[in-house]
């Protein structure tokens, strides 16, 4: 018997839906990617339609936030789904694990949680022209994954790569390097590069 019913495909990031379709195209190649186990052909199918799901004014933003971290787009919209609505970054929770595995909690090369959303926020606002982040705004990208940072208001100020200004947080343009280098790793699921090794991207905690 034949379906009539209408399919949807939706995304959701917890329970925040970001994009959904009702393309019969797009319905079909992700149901053969589940029931093949998300298999190669039909995966590069998924990844290539999922582009067209992104709105046409975000493209050209997302495409800027790519190269600037030395990553392909799919990279940056599998790790953090950048959007023009709060709480504007969506985290994958697998490139999260990743990241916290392979980045210690304390002392040299640590990155917290408020300066890990904090740092891929700010450099995301600039792509979209968004004038003020605040700590909050990054808490709100935790909260999103059900994550926190007790002691995030010394963590940022700690953070070499941001700096406070009027009620908000930029990034340091002398430490520009290393904000990258925390994005890039996150999208890519591996340590950061930091760009002087010798030096620790943190200061040494008591």
């Amino acid at each position: 018997m034949a379906i009539t019913a209408r399919l949807t495909l939706i995304l959701k990031a917890d329970d925040v839906t970001v994009a959904e379709s009702e393309d019969p195209e797009i319905w079909k190649a992700a149901f053969e990617a589940i029931q093949t186990g998300l298999g190669g052909g039909a995966l590069r199918k998924v990844d290539e339609e999922l582009s067209e799901w992104v709105p046409e004014e975000e493209r050209a933003a997302i495409r800027s936030f790519a190269v600037e971290l030395g990553v392909d787009v799919k990279d940056v919209l599998a790790a953090c789904h950048p959007r023009t609505m709060p709480p504007y970054l969506f985290l994958n929770r697998r490139h999260w694990e990743a990241f916290k595995r392979q980045t210690p909690e304390r002392g040299r090369n640590a990155v917290s949680n408020a300066v890990l959303a904090v740092t891929l926020l700010l450099l995301w606002a600039e792509k979209i022209n968004l004038d003020r982040v605040s700590q909050r705004d990054g808490m709100a990208v935790l909260r999103a994954i059900s994550a926190r940072d007790e002691h995030a208001s010394r963590a940022v100020d700690n953070c070499p790569w941001l700096q406070r200004s009027t009620g908000r947080v930029v990034i340091n343009p002398d430490e520009i390097s290393k904000a990258i280098a925390v994005a890039r790793a996150f999208c890519l699921q591996q340590p950061p590069e930091w760009p002087d090794e010798k030096s620790s991207p943190t200061p040494p905690t008591e």
